[in-house]
């Protein structure tokens, strides 16, 4: 049965709702514009340690397809909305019994513009989801989100003539999924495996996972990054395009809000093509501390000029801040997934 619920932000603010909740919940609160694909935006390993408010006004129309999410679990520590429909159809099951399932709290009748309007002008927070109204210390998020996120042991999918070294940070399925499907056989590695036994594996390529947190906190994986550069073709999608970036000795830095949703205008500065993408990061590349990296910036923000993606002068390296796999989002970026296996291809061949 519903109760009343609030989330009190790290400023003090109060935000009442209903739901149920088994026990407090804190994480950063941020929001997302994305109208569908909620199963796969809770369970994206990405959204760990967040609080999640959904602008789109009505969530869980449509239940939730379990064949298709992004992770094993939902990752998310609580999601808000406006208003929850509970429709459920055939296999699908109701979102409110999933989450409660995941011991995750679902706060419903919250009024999510004023929200949304809050963390626009003041920027992501803290907050905490309780039954009461008041808590006078919300702590941060701890550095240990991707550890929590990566598989504890090397794992193997799909089979092929290509082999795909995936570097897992907190990797949502679907790009497993879609290199499975391009033929390649991909091997899942813990976050913090060293580079000689990535490179001994005998990968033609080198995908970098995308993964929740601050990228500043990862030396280890980056300075294993810096050590497989020039080795294989290299393809990094979100955190991994930020941590390619600090392998080459640019910063990352911290966006008010970030960017979340499925119609994020994006340019691909070589050719000045548009793509709406599928986004989900609060930190960004400072394009201010390229110089001296031999890095390039090969996708910008159309909105904010934030940099989308990178393009190492030198080495077959390329990473994107967006999602090329979507889910949920379009799939206008899907191409750079062929472009990898191509690039595969002809580093195999030579």
């Amino acid at each position: 049965m519903k109760k009343r619920i609030y989330l009190t932000l790290s400023d003090g603010s109060i935000w009442p709702g209903n739901g149920d909740i088994e026990a407090p919940m804190e994480g950063e609160v941020v929001f997302t514009t994305a109208s569908c694909g909620y199963p796969q935006t809770l369970t994206d390993p990405s959204y760990n340690g967040q609080i999640i408010v959904f602008a789109f006004p009505p969530i869980g129309i449509y239940g939730v397809d379990k064949e298709n999410l992004e992770g094993r679990r939902v990752w998310a520590r609580a999601a808000l909305m406006t208003c929850l429909d509970e429709t459920e159809e055939g296999r699908f099951e109701s979102l409110s019994c999933w989450m409660a399932d995941n011991g995750r709290p679902l706060v419903s009748d919250i009024d999510t513009r004023q929200l949304i309007l809050k963390i626009r002008e003041c920027g992501s927070m803290m907050g905490r989801i309780d039954v009461e109204p008041h808590l006078p210390e919300i702590k941060e998020l701890p550095h240990t989100l991707v550890a929590e996120v990566s598989c504890s042991e090397r794992e193997i999918c799909g089979e092929g003539e290509l082999t795909v070294a995936l570097m897992d940070y907190g990797v949502k399925e679907n790009i497993v999924r879609g290199m499975v499907r391009r033929g390649c056989r991909v091997i899942r590695f813990p976050h913090n495996t060293a580079a000689a036994e990535v490179l001994a594996s005998g990968a033609d390529g080198i995908l970098l996972s995308n993964g929740p947190g601050d990228p500043a906190v990862l030396d280890f994986e980056a300075g294993e990054i810096a050590k497989m550069l020039g080795a294989k073709p290299i393809l990094g999608v979100c955190l991994g395009n930020q941590l390619l970036a600090r392998a080459c000795g640019a910063k990352t830095k911290k966006l008010p809000f970030g960017h979340r949703g499925a119609n994020q205008p994006v340019v691909e500065c070589a050719t000045g093509r548009g793509l709406l993408t599928s986004q989900n990061h609060q930190y960004a590349v400072d394009g201010d501390t390229l110089a001296g990296t031999d890095l390039e910036v090969a996708y910008s923000h159309l909105g904010d000029g934030t940099v989308e993606g990178l393009r190492h002068r030198r080495f077959d390296a390329l990473s994107v801040q967006f999602h090329p796999e979507a889910s949920p989002g379009p799939e206008d970026a899907s191409y750079i997934f062929d472009n990898f296996v191509i690039r595969m291809q002809a580093a195999k061949g030579r």
